[in-house]
């Protein structure tokens, strides 16, 4: 084998290993990773211990995670877990799945010290692979509230033929106002954009606009009752497109009413656009940030297609050239 012959075979085989590399890297550059919290459905008591578990995803096998959990000691208790350590107000986390997968659950249980609210929060997250590449770094969070035994309500009446008054407990089922006293929310609010409906404590389905500036939105609920229930599912941070949140209000007797708020992020810097798409009415908006949501799949599959298209038009022209530096050679060896 002539050496010509050689450096074209050395020369080929690089190309061909680039060129493969480039459609994986594409592919594992759009990586990302997910963490949800999943605390008790039913109301929480003092001195009750229950658990509260969080779920990490990500698009491809996770290899390990590594996080901080805040959650407010003077409301409720850290007891135990397999997957962390700690106390006083913050956990470290550390685990891997048991088996390959592209998610993984860890549990933690608490315990309710003092009747409040305590917030308990994912920070410092970081999901990695099996190759120890960083998949993404989530946040999440969950409140929790920690209610007395019984809501009991005391009113006094006066009888009409004596001046003895009478103490006597009820349980209420609705104020005057047509709101009950329990299990519902009263207010909603958002730190960035409007609701859409206004809130009304019988409407559960709301969506916030946003524009592309804004990359996190705080949500705050109110209940009817102290001793109400509330948590959250999603993230405060918000990616381009639907983020979509939930607020569940359960009651001492277990009864959960579920609010919905979706959040969508313009998807550029056109700030008329954006408050134009506010006035829109609210089925319209979601069916329109649905196809801004698709947009970055079929990015994907478009880079891909014109990759592989390059990559079929290198492997033929370097064919090509070597059959020409072949027959070259093979005509130089004629000429001697």
């Amino acid at each position: 084998m002539t050496t010509k012959t050689k450096l074209v075979k050395r020369i080929f085989s690089s190309l061909l290993t680039a060129a493969l590399a480039v459609p994986m890297t594409a592919l594992t550059a759009h990586a990302t990773g997910e963490a949800f919290f999943y605390p008790p459905k039913n109301p929480v008591m003092t001195d009750q211990q229950f658990e509260v578990s969080v779920t990490f995803s990500a698009d491809s096998d996770i290899g390990s995670v590594q996080a901080n959990i805040a959650y407010d000691d003077s409301v409720i208790e850290f007891v135990s877990s397999d997957n962390a350590s700690g106390g006083g107000g913050v956990l470290t986390v550390n685990g891997f799945p048991d088996t390959p997968s592209s998610e993984v659950d860890f549990s933690f249980t608490f315990k309710g010290l003092s009747a409040g609210n305590a917030n308990i929060s994912l920070q410092s997250c970081q999901i990695y692979s099996p190759d120890s590449e960083l998949i993404g770094s989530p946040t999440a969070y969950c409140v929790i509230t920690v209610g007395s035994d019984k809501v009991e309500t005391k009113t006094e009446t006066e009888t009409t033929t004596t001046t003895e008054k009478t103490t006597t407990t009820t349980t209420k089922t609705a104020p005057s106002n047509g709101i009950p006293d329990k299990g519902v929310l009263t207010a909603l609010t958002v730190d960035n954009g409007e609701l859409s409906p206004a809130f009304a404590y019988n409407v559960y389905n709301y969506t916030v606009n946003v524009d592309n500036s804004v990359t996190n939105v705080e949500i705050e609920g109110t209940t009817a009752s102290p001793s109400d229930y509330i948590w959250y599912t999603g993230t405060s941070e918000c990616q381009v497109g639907e983020n979509v949140r939930t607020i569940t209000v359960t009651d001492v007797d277990g009864n959960a009413t579920t609010y919905t708020v979706t959040i969508i992020r313009a998807s550029g810097g056109d700030e008329q656009q954006t408050r134009t798409a506010q006035k829109k009415d609210s089925s319209d908006t979601s069916s329109a940030v649905s196809k801004n949501a698709n947009v970055m799949d079929q990015y994907k599959k478009m880079l891909n297609t014109a990759l592989a298209i390059v990559l079929i038009v290198l492997v033929i022209a370097l064919v090509v050239i070597i059959i020409w530096i072949r027959g070259k050679i093979k005509g130089g060896k004629k000429d001697k």
